[in-house]
């Protein structure tokens, strides 16, 4: 069945492979600027019939670093984020480093073998509805791919489900009730916690504070942030709010009308920026 039907490693043999990511942004930057990218894509571009929403997009992400994706609606940033889970063909090239699937282009696998490759990617909805099961508990939404995979002991799943929760600050006291009982930042802890548990390398987060109030929309970023420190992921984030790309990224990456029109690190590109567009982005914040 090729390299890429290896089984998932988990979290700890990831980290093992690639090591501990660096954690204040001086050496964060200059990791970015000497590793090989953890993912890289090539002229991806993707079509709904005779409407082209991505037009030849490259892009790296590196190990340990958050990657933000702006630009307004309509821009392409959802599709970009469908098509990097595997969710939506595409043509162009895309590529993991990771462990059995080095030289791997994933965008030319079959959707069984794309199946097997989505277990290294977890994708934050903007709604959590969309992926999280709203009868079944907390818990056991967090646990459920390692169910699916049934090598694990009941403890052994409650116990890994509950460290996953505790590292995404999710209230203990609420790990059974279903998510149509939590709040909006609950059930986006939620997911966080249930890409921790099946030990994914690559976090995809599409608007994920969108719907949030101001507070909430704090204190979840202090988690991604928390996350983010201790090298548990390397991220993507999709937001139309410069102040929440802002707050989390190393680099960002400016999209218009499936274009990539600018990127470079966080602070350069939101201080100074070069595109008209992108100056009208952070002109329409101040």
């Amino acid at each position: 069945m090729g390299a890429w039907s290896t089984r998932c490693r988990t979290e700890a043999t990831w980290r093992s492979s690639f090591g501990d990511f660096p954690r204040d942004p001086s050496s964060r930057r200059s990791a970015v600027e000497a590793d090989a990218p953890l993912l890289e894509v090539r002229g991806l571009r993707k079509a709904y019939g005779t409407t082209e929403v991505l037009k030849g997009v490259d892009l790296e992400l590196y190990p340990g670093e958050v990657l933000g994706v702006v630009g307004a609606s309509g821009s392409g940033k959802s599709t970009l984020l469908r098509v990097l889970h595997l969710d939506e063909d595409a043509e162009g090239e895309y590529r993991l480093r990771l462990p059995g699937l080095e030289g791997v282009n994933l965008l030319a696998l079959d959707p069984y073998a794309k199946a097997r490759v989505r277990c290294h990617l977890a994708l934050v909805h903007q709604e959590a509805s969309a992926v999280l099961r709203m009868g079944f508990s907390a818990l056991t939404n967090v646990v459920e791919p390692l169910l699916l995979e049934g090598q694990r002991t009941f403890s052994a799943l409650r116990e890994r489900g509950l460290e996953a929760l505790a590292r995404v600050d999710f209230p203990l006291d609420r790990v059974l009730y279903p998510p149509r009982w939590l709040s909006g930042g609950q059930r986006q802890r939620v997911q966080l916690a249930r890409a921790l548990a099946q030990g994914a390398a690559i976090l995809l987060l599409d608007e994920p504070t969108t719907g949030l109030d101001l507070l909430v929309q704090a204190t979840f970023l202090d988690s991604v942030r928390r996350l983010k420190a201790q090298g548990r992921f390397a991220m993507v984030l999709v937001s139309h709010d410069l102040g929440v790309v802002r707050a989390v990224s190393d680099r960002i990456l400016v999209l218009l009308e499936g274009r990539v029109v600018e990127e470079g690190l966080a602070d350069q590109v939101l201080e100074d920026p070069q595109h008209p567009y992108t100056q009208d982005l952070v002109q329409a914040r101040l």
